[in-house]
């Protein structure tokens, strides 16, 4: 396995601590014994607020009584992202052929997150922002993957 497709599965490993972290503070509504880690923000800045922006009433997509809730993406995101690199990392190098294409949904995704924590709820949620730029942080790696290909 390459050192970028290494480093692609090193993200993808974190992101996938990170969600389910999240996961951890949605279900249990940011009361846990550990939940702890993003409200240490809300004391310095009351915009940079988990529980905020948890309860602004958009945590499922699509919204509504039917939606998934958010967490449930990046639970399933993460394990994703490692699976496809662990598979193409063993073919040869993280195929940027593929990655680019799957990852930019993810970004067009975190387009809409952004929107909904900045426009409509008016907070940030600081882990919800780990993983935005976890996911960015591998697509550069892919598109590194893909130009290094061609």
């Amino acid at each position: 396995m390459d050192r970028l497709t290494k480093a692609f599965v090193a993200l993808s490993a974190a992101g996938i601590v990170i969600a389910v972290y999240h996961g951890y503070d949605e279900i249990t509504a940011y009361s846990g014994p550990l939940s702890n880690g993003c409200s240490v923000f809300t004391g310095f800045n009351p915009f940079l607020s988990c529980t905020t922006v948890f309860a602004g009433g958009h945590d499922t997509f699509p919204p509504g009584p039917y939606g998934i809730p958010l967490y449930v993406y990046g639970l399933v995101w993460f394990p994703l992202m490692t699976a496809l690199a662990l598979y193409f990392g063993r073919r040869g190098p993280l195929n940027g052929e593929v990655m680019v294409p799957v990852l930019m949904v993810g970004n067009l995704f975190t387009v809409y997150l952004w929107y909904i924590e900045l426009v409509v709820i008016q907070a940030l949620c600081p882990v919800c922002v780990s993983m935005y730029i976890l996911n960015y942080a591998m697509s550069g790696l892919a598109f590194k993957a893909l130009a290094s290909a061609s």
